[in-house]
């Protein structure tokens, strides 16, 4: 193009789609394609995630918009083209970390290049540096999610492929059982073939198989509970011992009787308030140890084919597998979920374990804010959010606003979470008592701030995420605002409030002054002992302080 020569920005990407039509392979099913316009020197990322499972290769075409100099330029200034620049590398939000680096395409036009990724799931970031605009084309035979983070994130939170066919060839082994439980030949096979599945491959050499089977018969419990209801009955429990033949389950025992449906829970009142001698306990152990036999006895006589025992049995499992069978891939997900949640160092072999690093949940709480003046700080979120378990925990904050930081608060300890660079971190956050309080500042600077929205999102690798402890976060707050001038003291005090507390509430308490490299150090105090206390320079902030309501006056 020379500099008689204008195109706009829309006859240039015109011309990027048809350059990529003309060169479009034809074995390619799939094509994504982003364009943009780019009017500073910022990069822009794009996500794209793709599962499959077998081996993915993705064609990669990047086009970028960039300055050419004049024809009649030197040969040193004719030879200086601007380029543009794409990276491609693996990307996780639960990483601090950067990835493997997959690809770099420096380009003052055209140039592609193929990407070669094994099987399984995979997110890649992809960074663009373009003076002017870029085009992005991928050709695959895969389908693909590609676009900005709002559009990849949601796809993350369904189970990979993977982890869906395991789980499918293990509940259509735990049917095949449950179709052969009234022949023995067919039962023996069923129940090899059952053992296999569920267990990854290289198992019986590491040591780990009988914990693996724990791992799998309590999951398989927490199944049947699930599909017959939270108060499984005798029959339920009958036949899940004896499909396992698993008499130690401390999740069912203590039902397990043989007479449990017409025994009743009465405890004889001469037995209240005393302790039995060493005879009465002897007699106690014998009589338990008869019953159990009397019970294992019955359970492995459910084995056999035509016995009372087995039709029982047999009829039980059958109205487990059609229930099963009317929702049958989300309850084949649900088991082998249960098997992962259990912890076990087995399941870390299975082959599908690798795309857990992709498995994510998130949920966002958005607050909007009103037009701001300058040099004003303010509040724009504080919610206490209840996390139901220990989880890792991503946060991130999505504003316009210029300075902004969230700030997290254990209600427990009163400590804050630790930041990397200004930025909250991945996180192990353990469950408590009072829950996490989450405060959003900000700062305006020398420009006014227009109205807005505000959003934090909360990124985990499985739900329940943590919840609002009321039921929508809100943005309106009370503010009082105190003005004074130092007057230097040998003390050091910068002022001394007396706070009466008339009903017990959440604060913020913010100190700043008009020289900003001053140290600062904030304290509240309850009878002259130092409750919490932070330190700053020309600024300091107190992010989440519970006030309560008594005869006690706190001086801060």
């Amino acid at each position: 193009v020379s500099r008689e020569t204008w195109i706009t920005f829309e006859d240039f990407c015109v011309c990027f789609q048809n350059l990529y039509v003309f060169h479009k392979p034809d074995t390619y099913a799939y094509n994504y394609q982003k364009t943009d316009f780019q009017c500073t020197d910022e990069p822009v990322s794009y996500y794209l995630l793709v599962d499959s499972p077998t081996p993915i290769d993705i064609l990669v075409s990047f086009s970028a918009l960039v300055h050419w100099h004049d024809t009649g330029g030197t040969k040193q200034e004719c030879a200086s083209v601007s380029e543009g620049v794409l990276i491609v590398e693996h990307f996780s939000w639960k990483c601090v970390n950067p990835e493997e680096f997959l690809l770099k395409i420096h380009t003052s036009a055209t140039k592609a290049a193929t990407l070669n990724l094994p099987v399984g799931r995979h997110i890649l970031l992809f960074t663009v540096s373009s003076p002017i605009g870029h085009h992005i084309s991928l050709c695959t035979m895969v389908p693909c999610v590609f676009g900005e983070e709002d559009a990849v994130i949601p796809a993350l939170e369904k189970e990979s492929n993977r982890f869906t066919e395991q789980a499918t060839a293990i509940l259509k082994a735990v049917g095949n059982v449950i179709n052969n439980f009234s022949s023995e030949h067919e039962l023996s096979k069923a129940l090899k073939e059952l053992e296999l599945t569920h267990c990854p491959p290289g198992l019986h050499d590491t040591g780990m198989a009988e914990e693996h089977f724990k791992v799998f018969n309590s999951a398989f419990w927490y199944l049947i509970k699930h599909v017959l209801g939270t108060k499984a009955s005798y029959e339920s429990k009958f036949a899940f011992r004896s499909f396992t033949l698993d008499f130690k389950d401390t999740d069912i025992s203590g039902d397990d009787t043989v007479f449990s449906e017409s025994s009743e829970d009465k405890p004889l009142s001469s037995w209240q308030n005393r302790t039995p001698t060493s005879e009465e306990e002897a007699a106690a152990l014998k009589l338990q140890a008869v019953w159990r036999g009397t019970y294992v006895r019955k359970v492995l006589k459910s084995r056999e084919l035509g016995t009372k025992e087995n039709t029982y049995v047999k009829e039980t499992l059958k109205k487990l597998w059609t229930a099963i069978e009317l929702n049958f891939e989300q309850f084949a997900v649900m088991l082998l979920r249960e098997m992962f949640k259990r912890n076990c160092k087995s399941v870390e072999m299975f082959p599908c374990h690798e795309d857990e690093w992709c498995k994510m949940s998130f949920v966002d709480y958005a607050v909007t804010y009103t037009d701001q003046p300058p040099n004003s700080w303010f509040v724009v979120f504080r919610e206490i959010l209840i996390v139901p378990e220990d989880m890792l925990i991503v946060t991130k904050v999505y504003t316009t606003i210029p300075a902004c930081r969230l700030h997290i608060v254990d209600n427990d300890t009163l400590e804050e979470m630790p930041h990397v660079f200004f930025k909250e971190a991945p996180h192990v956050y353990p469950q408590n008592k009072k829950g996490y309080t989450f405060m959003a500042e900000a700062h305006t600077g020398d420009l006014p701030v227009a109205a807005g929205r505000w959003k934090l999102r909360f990124i985990s690798s499985h739900s329940p995420l943590p919840l609002l402890s009321r039921e929508a976060a809100t943005n309106v707050f009370s503010t009082k605002q105190f003005k004074e001038y130092y007057i230097p003291n040998d003390k050091h005090v910068m002022f001394r409030y007396l706070v009466k507390v008339t009903a017990s509430h959440i604060a913020t308490v913010q100190v700043q002054t008009s020289k900003s490299d001053v140290f600062i150090k904030l304290q509240v105090l309850d009878n002259e002992e130092e409750i919490v206390s932070v330190t700053g320079k020309g600024h300091a902030v107190i992010s989440a302080f519970n006030f309560l309501s008594n005869k006690t006056i706190l001086s801060s």
